[in-house]
């Protein structure tokens, strides 16, 4: 039979005979599986008697040989045997992966192929015709799955099922319930957690209603499988309702954790009087998603016509849609008021699926079935995916930063055994956290390309049809390259924004850098990243060395006609990045232009004056222009007071009052100290005295001058010194 299956495999092209086809292979491997199995413990029992008749040793008594050689006679057809059902198995496992794999080309073929529309007569003629045939194989089928129940022992079945359902019930309700309790009561109470308890609290949620509801359903097809309740197919459409079971309890406990918890625990930001709405809805979304995974099962079982399969998913696509638009609905009503953040984050994926409802209406009435059905299961499909990836990014962000943030048990145990500084500490955090989260991420785009087989190799195989090469004399134009070229650049520059604005919100506030080095590893990570991007454009375009090099020479004219100033200020900011003359935050002097620096961007620096005017100066004045930094070597700023005194007999005392004033301003430093000296003494007796004071910043200077000065007249008033 395995010869024949190989033998019919090329010229087979209809799914249902490759499905037959498959799982004729599946009982060949099994049964085959099976007698190796048994042949090789009869095998082992006589290996274990061979050896306690002397198998082994050297020298064999007669009599030990005499027992030895009927064993080894008997073990050589059975080794014979195991290693011919071996390979048979092997056979028929391969053969069921080429099977596999010839029904995901046809699946990912047919996405576009056109049926009979539900509006047109045609589609009800066919239907009309194959319903006898396909309601006698669904007769068979049930009176099969009957007739096999009604065989089950008794009470051996009774009994079983009986303790299975008490079973379930007590998975489902008591103990349920009062795990929910428990892990509110350890996630904060009745209060409003914040933090990692929120999001630790909504997971226990999503893995309690889920995990036990899909036991629940374990149990009982294990125990009805066990009493031999079940036919050959009804274990298989069982098998398929713990399945659904376990869809459905997902999309419930998902909802419940995001949206539909009480206000103070639930992630998204919905309105109180929205969330019962929204319960509702997914418990349509969670029982259509169920009855569709079990009616594609049973359409396979029973073996139903294409006509039947069309129907089937027509009438689960128009449901899947429907309850779609539910959904949009709700949360479109329910967005919080004032919740715009939150509201943005809700709204984000909302016209993604406002799409999709609109595809699958429109497939469904032009007749593409199976793009409606795939287009539909992938909403939900997708939509968990979102899900379930959004509410681990939330519980490893919180959690990491618990745990690295200041107070938590690995910041404590961390500066404990290595004596790390606390900025130190949080940067790992961050670190490890978006590793977790980038790992979290792969997966999810992993499980989101596997339905289309393959990770979408097939798929996008068959859509790369669509734009073959244009061939103009010499030159070849590929629209797929161009367009692969384009999206990678698109995408990589997005993805270097993205990588940027995380390095400057997240990881850079917990370095303890200055504003200029933050500024520095932002703009050069936004750089490197874009860089980066470009190349991988020309990479997915085919672009080779020698085309690189060509454009590069094709921009090297453009730059010496009309770039040369553009990219000599680029080229200018890059300096300025790496060498740090200058950096953001420092008080500088460009040719006259005085002020802050705020920001250094690709092609100019901006400077904020002391007017709270912005000035845009070019990269290139920095590096070209003679550059006055107020605060690059010494931050620090020098005050200078020049005082006059009528008497010269006064001056000790003077100098003794300033050093006194100086010392009671908090702005002035302590080191250097202040330095008053006789600069003068006139014929008439005035004497000058020039006094050097030195404060943190030379923003400081202007007011703290101000200030020591009222104190210096208001001292030489109260103690008659006339200037």
């Amino acid at each position: 039979m395995l010869a024949q299956l190989t033998g019919q495999l090329p010229t087979v092209s209809a799914d249902d005979r490759l499905a037959a086809m498959g799982a004729g292979a599946l009982a060949i491997e099994a049964r085959t599986n099976a007698q190796a199995s048994a042949e090789g413990a009869a095998l082992a029992k006589l290996d274990l008697a061979e050896k306690r008749a002397g198998a082994g040793r050297k020298h064999l008594s007669s009599a030990e040989r005499k027992a030895l050689a009927p064993l080894q006679a008997q073990a050589a057809p059975i080794a014979a045997q195991f290693a011919q059902a071996r390979a048979v198995a092997a056979a028929a496992s391969n053969l069921f992966s080429q099977i596999a794999e010839r029904r995901r080309e046809g699946f990912s073929a047919r996405v576009l192929q056109r049926s009979p529309s539900p509006v047109s007569p045609d589609f009800w003629t066919q239907l009309g015709a194959a319903s006898d045939t396909d309601l006698q194989r669904l007769n068979a089928q049930a009176y099969d799955a009957r007739i096999t129940a009604e065989g089950a022992p008794e009470p051996k079945a009774g009994l079983a099922l009986g303790a299975a359902l008490a079973i379930a019930l007590g998975l489902l309700w008591p103990l349920r319930l009062w795990l929910l309790g428990w892990g509110r009561r350890w996630t904060g109470g009745a209060g409003s957690p914040v933090g990692v308890a929120r999001s630790a609290g909504a997971l226990w949620i999503a893995l309690v209603d889920t995990g036990l509801p899909t036991l629940a359903a374990g149990v009982l097809l294990e125990t009805a499988q066990w009493s031999g309740v079940l036919s050959d197919k009804a274990k298989v459409v069982a098998g398929a309702g713990v399945v659904a079971v376990t869809w459905g309890a997902a999309i419930l406990a998902l909802g419940q954790a995001l949206a539909t918890e009480t206000a103070e625990r639930r992630l998204v930001d919905i309105a109180d009087d929205a969330a019962p709405r929204i319960r509702v809805s997914l418990w349509a979304v969670a029982l259509i998603t169920g009855a569709g995974f079990l009616v594609s099962r049973i359409n396979f079982v029973v073996g139903a016509s294409v006509a039947a399969t069309i129907a089937a998913n027509c009438v689960l696509s128009l449901a899947y849609a429907g309850s779609a638009s539910l959904i949009l609905v709700d949360f479109g009503r329910g967005r919080a008021p004032g919740g715009d953040a939150a509201g943005g984050e809700a709204r984000s994926p909302l016209w993604s699926l406002s799409i999709a409802i609109l595809v699958t209406v429109g497939a469904v009435l032009f007749g593409y079935t199976t793009l409606a059905a795939l287009v539909s299961s992938q909403i939900f499909w997708l939509s968990i995916l979102a899900a379930v990836t959004y509410l681990m990014l939330r519980f490893i962000d919180d959690l990491c930063m618990a745990l690295f943030g200041h107070g938590g048990r690995a910041a404590r145990s961390l500066s404990a055994m290595f004596n790390l500084r606390a900025n130190t500490i949080g940067q790992a955090g961050v670190l490890i956290s978006a590793a977790l989260q980038l790992i979290v991420l792969s997966v999810t785009v992993s499980l989101a390309l596997t339905p289309f087989g393959q990770s979408g190799n097939l798929l996008l195989a068959n859509l790369s049809q669509l734009g073959k090469a244009i061939h103009i004399g010499s030159a070849t134009i590929s629209p797929v390259a161009i367009t692969a070229g384009i999206a990678t650049l698109v995408a990589g520059v997005a993805i270097a924004h993205l990588v940027q604005r995380w390095v400057v919100s997240r990881y850079l506030p917990v370095t303890g850098w200055d504003a200029g080095v933050r500024n520095s590893v932002g703009t050069g990570v936004g750089y490197l990243g874009v860089g980066l991007a470009v190349l991988g454009a020309m990479a997915a375009m085919g672009l080779g060395f020698a085309q690189i090099a060509l454009i590069a020479s094709a921009l090297s004219v453009g730059i010496g006609f009309g770039l040369q100033q553009i990219v000599q200020n680029f080229v200018c900011g890059v300096i300025l990045l790496i060498e740090r003359p200058v950096k953001v935050g420092d008080w500088v002097n460009v040719d006259g232009v005085e002020g802050d620096i705020r920001r250094i961007r690709v092609r100019a620096t901006e400077i904020q004056t002391f007017d709270r005017s912005t000035i845009i100066v070019p990269n290139a004045d920095f590096v070209t222009k003679q550059v006055q930094n107020k605060t690059l070597g010494d931050p620090s700023g020098r005050i200078q007071l020049q005082l006059s005194i009528a008497k010269p007999g006064e001056a000790k005392k003077a100098i003794g009052l300033i050093a006194a004033a100086a010392a009671a301003n908090p702005k002035v430093l302590k080191d250097p100290p202040a330095r008053v000296f006789v600069d003068s003494v006139a014929a008439g007796g005035a004497t000058g005295l020039n006094a050097y004071i030195y404060v943190a910043s030379p923003r400081d200077a202007y007011s703290a001058r101000s200030d020591l000065y009222l104190a210096v007249i208001e001292s030489f008033e109260k103690n008659a010194i006339a200037m």
